[in-house]
């Protein structure tokens, strides 16, 4: 483009001197002054170089105004998918907001109507029974909660760490359960407490904590109240029980007797919270538990842990 229009203007600078030249030569400005109108009249009218550049600067044009709406088809189209993805993106939010919805609704009203067992053994962990315990809850997937004691995890870790392992809660349930000891007075139950989270910690870890807590005995008693109240001020949940199978009422009792036990504590309960004892003296409470979880499911119970 720069060479052609160089090349026009030296042509007309060409002419131009022509005409200056006449100038000087001839007499009859007017005349001279006509000649050099029509002169370039004519070069505008049949310069070929000019309309090649016309045509150039028209191509151009063309070429940019095809462009322009080249570019905004593209970008009405990049708007209109845009457009067209957001609606999907929330069509598909509305949709699973929808289905969450009518899923919690139907969860709750399963659970208003659910009945829900908690299995909770005492006073261990033990080398003999509390194995026993752990196969068959692992042989029907049901996850308990063990109270434990700081002594006995002192003398069986690995049995501590095999229910920690296999998912089930554990819970404080001091560390001696000698009752002239653990309610002489707060100082003495709250080392009791701090002695049995301690033992707990050197076999699962400085992480671990727990704050469920199970009184030696239960909490029921006008003397634990004080007992109660400090250990739920200091961030402790306390659990005691509405059922049993009274493995704790008699020695090497048989078991038939701690089915039938229990099912006299059931009482069309919906919520059941089960005392049971996992002490190596308990070997009865291992043999009931199949039948117990059997009839737990007969009468349309689900199980559960215990939950901070």
């Amino acid at each position: 483009m720069n060479k052609k229009l160089i090349t026009l203007l030296a042509i007309i600078f060409f002419f131009i001197g022509g005409f200056s030249a006449k100038i000087l030569c001839s007499s009859n400005v007017s005349v001279i002054a006509t000649d050099v109108e029509v002169t370039l009249n004519n070069m505008t009218l049949n310069n070929p170089i000019k309309q090649v550049l016309d045509e150039k600067i028209k191509q151009i044009q063309e070429i940019r105004v095809s462009e322009e709406a080249e570019r905004k088809r593209i970008e009405e189209i990049r708007l209109m998918e845009e457009k067209e993805l957001e609606e999907k993106r929330l069509a598909v939010e509305r949709r699973f907001e929808e289905e969450r919805l009518e899923k919690e609704k139907a969860l709750a009203e399963l659970q208003k109507d659910a009945k829900i067992a908690y299995l909770t053994f005492d006073d261990g962990p033990s080398n003999i029974v509390t194995p026993k315990i752990l196969d068959i809850l692992a042989e029907y997937d049901i996850k308990a909660t063990f109270f434990v004691l700081g002594k006995m995890i002192d003398v069986n870790p690995n049995i501590l760490k095999r229910i920690y392992d296999e998912g089930h809660s554990i819970g404080n349930h001091s560390y001696s359960h000698t009752y002239s000891h653990v309610y002489k007075d707060l100082d003495n139950f709250f080392e009791e407490l701090n002695l049995a989270d301690t033992a707990m910690k050197r076999v699962l870890g400085d992480d671990f904590e727990t704050r469920l807590l199970r009184l030696p005995g239960g909490s029921h008693s006008p003397y634990k109240e004080k007992f109660a109240k400090a250990a739920e001020e200091s961030g402790y949940k306390i659990y005691d029980w509405n059922a049993l199978n009274g493995d704790a009422e008699g020695i090497d009792l048989d078991k038939d007797i701690l089915i039938n036990r229990f099912k006299s504590t059931v009482k069309g309960q919906k919520e059941l919270i089960v005392l049971m004892h996992d002490t190596d003296t308990k070997i009865s409470t291992s043999e009931a538990l199949p039948e117990i979880i059997e009839y737990l499911i007969s009468k349309g119970y689900v199980f559960k842990k215990l939950e901070q």
